[in-house]
């Protein structure tokens, strides 16, 4: 086999494409045209270009960021990483696959077929999903064979799995067979292992540390940690979580490759800008909500949508034969009542059909079941007829009606229902028309196969956050062969969150593509007034009231060089410091500064934090105060930054827990021994804006390796009525 070594202009590691990349792009062509093969190749290339060198001995480390649309082709991107990377001497490529089972199956089928190839591939790649320590042995001897097989292991995103993931490679055996061996780290929806979403979903707790992806997140570092050379590549189509909620704190991506998708793909632009008719509204009393509008009957609204996806098939299956199913999806709520609620109104409805039609067309029934097909006529072919598609007559189209209502497949996609839930498989070839009913289970990461017709009633109390209603879209994909009978229906809210949301996301992408830097990226997110539209208020109001009111002392100990360098070149770039008050004492007197709320953005964007509790928190200070500084009345023009002890030439001492790497305590008290009361360090502070303390402390403790060391970390104050005024406006 003829090996092709590429050039790679820049110094660092140059990929070749070998056997098994040559191998799965030949065959990917039966799908991908040789356009596509090419842009694929050359962004596969890109990615592993910028990952470590596995074949170099020594310990090395780094995570990069991959981007593309939702339903683009990620998958099939990373799977040709793999080939690339095993063509390239890494030995092992782990995948987080997805918080569900389903997720996980998906990944590990589409791996075995796509890579393994039934078994043509077997002796170069051996896969285990979710292996334990009884397979430490099997993956050992894998790791020994002639053939150097890559080991493909992929894992369910959550602690449980992944922790007994590092202790397997922690084992020293395990660990002296791959030494300093290349692994790629492969996450599937990245932003789901970072912090995406602390700010709402975790807004009950006082605190940010007992969070619930807490345990997640620490997993992956363990896992990564036993790990001397390797790569963490983070595949997402919605990078508003790990740039805006600083992924870059917590697993530092320093490469970006932004994914470009097929031609036949049809995305957010194609539904909600180029292509609006393929939207229909629901009225608003057939919107669905649990406790707000819980629907007792089924809605018209679902009936036509039901007709429309039968129609389609008739149309795109029997009559023009384009593709030998079509798929239709229902997502009603999260709550799994609700689905269960959606599946009886559709099963019903289905099966009362099929006993209309099995009447015979003189029973009055199958007349009126008729004719409410037939006013939905107009519609099926609304879209053909716009853009002189050939299209069939109504009595072609119900000719097929009937078999197909016979043929159409139901499934109840939820977790609780074992035998339709997280391990379910989908038989598509079985049925030449699917419904799918659920609602978590259907969104990030879940493929339904050839959607036609999305019913997505779904209501919200407040407005949803970007990346969540993103992850929904199972509508986008490769559907240029029956784009004009597909149909979303969704709540007027909902269609104008989702028309916000693309013109972002072309931004955004625009970003990314013309920025080298995922840093200027994140600050451009940040501060961009485009981004008022679909970001404003995202933090709950438990979230304000109790994790965003009065004093939150925070500990930055992880990355404690980069940020002396920091705050030592903004200290001495500002020459307007003011005294806040005489105290008498240089431990005690502090300098201030007003700045614009744009530098106070910009500097808690550059101050680094590298764990958990507070790169939640540095993000949602930073939602905070981009809401707050859009207000439409009285917006919030500036904040404040004290440099605390600003003329002694000591740290502060501080005593430092080396377990928790926390400060006992950051403040000092009250004190009245000298001749004038100092109020305590919680005192220094102003009720205008947000106040951020600049503490520099020396540790004190009985590590050696953080006894003495110094550092800068920070408190921030939120004054109590801006999140009085918070709760009282969104109320």
């Amino acid at each position: 086999m003829e090996i092709e070594i590429l050039q790679n202009k820049k110094e660092g590691f140059t990929p070749i494409i070998g056997e098994m990349t040559i191998d799965l792009l030949s065959r990917l062509k039966a799908k991908v045209d040789s356009e596509g093969i090419d842009v694929l190749q050359k962004e596969t290339i890109d990615i592993l270009s910028k990952c470590t060198n596995p074949n170099k001995r020594e310990s090395q480390s780094i995570t990069n960021l991959v981007v593309g649309y939702v339903q683009s082709g990620k998958t099939m991107s990373f799977t040709t990483l793999s080939a690339l990377a095993h063509d390239n001497g890494y030995r092992i490529i782990i995948y987080f696959a997805g918080t569900k089972n389903n997720l996980l199956s998906q990944t590990t089928k589409r791996l075995r077929t796509d890579l393994i190839n039934g078994s043509v591939n077997a002796k170069h790649y051996k896969l285990f999903e979710n292996p334990t320590k009884d397979d430490s042995q099997r993956i050992r001897n894998a790791l020994s064979m002639s053939t150097k097989p890559t080991i493909l292991i992929t894992v369910l995103k959550h602690h449980k799995y992944i922790t007994e993931l590092a202790t397997m490679f922690n084992n020293i055996q395990l660990k002296n067979t791959i030494a300093k061996s290349g692994v790629l780290i492969i996450d599937d929806e990245a932003d789901q292992a970072s912090l995406n979403g602390y700010a709402y979903k975790n807004s009950k707790s006082e605190e940010w540390e007992d969070d619930e992806y807490t345990t997640t997140y620490s997993s992956i570092l363990k896992l990564r940690s036993a790990l001397e050379n390797h790569s963490y590549v983070q595949y997402t189509a919605t990078p508003q979580g790990p740039l805006l909620i600083s992924i870059m704190d917590l697993l530092s991506p320093k490469n970006h490759t932004v994914l470009t998708p097929g031609k036949g793909y049809t995305g957010g632009k194609t539904f909600f800008v180029d292509e609006p008719g393929l939207i229909i509204t629901i009225k608003q009393d057939q919107v669905y909500h649990s406790k707000h509008n819980d629907l007792t009957n089924c809605p018209d609204s679902l009936i036509n949508a039901l007709q429309l996806h039968i129609m389609g098939v008739a149309i795109i299956v029997y009559i023009k034969q384009k593709e030998s199913f079509l798929s239709m999806m229902v997502h009603a709520d999260r709550e799994q009542d609700a689905s269960q609620k959606f599946y009886g109104w559709i099963k019903n409805l289905i099966d009362a059909w099929a006993n209309m039609l099995a009447y015979g067309e003189s029973d009055p029934a199958y007349q009126e079941l008729r004719s409410s097909f037939h006013e939905n006529y107009v519609e099926a072919i609304r879209l053909y007829e716009k853009y002189n598609e050939p299209y069939p007559s109504f009595e072609e189209i119900w000719h097929y009606v009937y078999d197909i209502i016979l043929d159409t497949n139901i499934e109840l996609v939820i977790s609780r229902n074992k035998r339709q839930g997280e391990n379910k498989e989908i038989d598509w070839s079985g049925s030449c028309s699917h419904i799918l009913v659920g609602a978590d289970m259907l969104n990030r990461g879940f493929t339904v196969e050839h959607l036609a017709v999305t019913y997505m009633p779904r209501y919200s109390v407040g407005k949803s956050t970007a990346d969540t209603i993103q992850q929904r879209c199972r509508f986008f994909g490769y559907k240029k062969n029956y784009l004009w009978s597909c149909r979303v229906f969704l709540p007027y809210e909902v269609i104008i969150e989702y028309r916000e949301y693309v013109e972002h996301e072309e931004e955004m992408r625009n970003w990314l593509l013309e920025n080298k830097s995922l840093e200027d990226v994140e600050r451009l997110l940040l501060i961009s007034n485009r981004l008022n539209a679909t970001r404003k208020n995202i933090l709950s109001k438990d979230t304000v009231t109790t994790k965003l009111s009065g004093w939150r002392k925070m500990n930055a100990f992880q990355a404690i060089p980069e940020n002396i360098s920091f705050v030592e070149s903004f200290l001495t770039s500002h020459q307007e410091w003011k005294l806040f008050k005489d105290y008498g004492t240089e431990d005690r007197n502090h300098a201030y500064i007003k700045v614009p709320i744009q530098e106070f953005i910009e500097f808690l964007t550059e101050f680094k934090f590298q764990n958990m509790p507070d790169a939640a928190r540095k993000q949602a200070t930073l939602r905070y105060v981009k809401y707050l500084s859009t207000k439409t009345n009285t917006p919030l023009t500036h904040g404040y930054i004290i440099h605390m002890a600003y003329a002694s030439r000591e740290a502060r001492l501080r005593a430092f827990n080396e377990d928790t790497q926390r400060l006992v305590n950051l403040h000092s008290g009250r004190s009245t021994t000298s001749s004038s009361v100092y109020p305590g360090d919680a005192a220094i502070k102003f009720e205008d804006s947000l106040t951020i303390q600049i503490h520099k402390v020396k540790l004190k403790c009985d590590s050696v390796i953080w006894s003495g060391r110094e550092a800068y970390t920070l408190a921030i104050y939120y004054p109590e009525d801006f999140a009085i005024n918070y709760v009282e406006t969104e109320g």
